[in-house]
């Protein structure tokens, strides 16, 4: 499975000023998964580096989602896109206001060798999080019209 690969990036013309805009996390998946398809080095018991676990599901506090979140699906290419243009926050507040939306996909990647589990919810927001760290990307306006189905 390809993460953000050259071929990715020679589709969709992007310029270095563009990965400018990526952030921390989103040049590590970057730079990752390129260092990874040119070496051998990945072994990791041959778990792929990117993983969806779950689409469509709904928060538990919201049953009468169930059937309108069925249709919310995030895509390896919407991932990579949402990761690319959606931008972190340090806000410490956000995270408990956004779990309330209601429709959400979820799985993992690797982040520079380090495992983090992923949840996208429609309306724009993903946590990225694992025992060591955690953050979150928001996908303003300028995002949510490059990325489809997010927001």
């Amino acid at each position: 499975m390809r993460l953000l690969t050259s071929q990715f990036l020679k589709e969709n013309k992007m310029k270095n000023s563009a990965l400018k805009k990526i952030g921390q996390y989103g040049l590590s998946v970057f730079l990752f998964s390129t260092l990874s398809a040119c070496s051998s080095l990945w072994d990791f018991n041959d778990e792929p580096r990117f993983a969806i676990l779950a689409q469509g599901k709904n928060i538990e506090t919201r049953p009468k989602m169930a059937e309108v979140c069925k249709g919310f699906h995030v895509s390896e290419k919407t991932f990579n896109a949402f990761v690319e243009h959606a931008a972190v926050t340090h806000e410490e507040t956000l995270n408990e206001r956004y779990k309330a939306l209601p429709c959400f996909s979820s799985g993992y990647v690797y982040l520079d060798e380090e495992k983090f589990n992923w949840v996208i919810r429609a309306g724009g927001v993903g946590e990225f999080y694992n025992e060591n760290s955690s953050f979150t990307k928001i996908c303003g306006v300028a995002c949510c019209k490059k990325v489809a189905g997010v927001c």
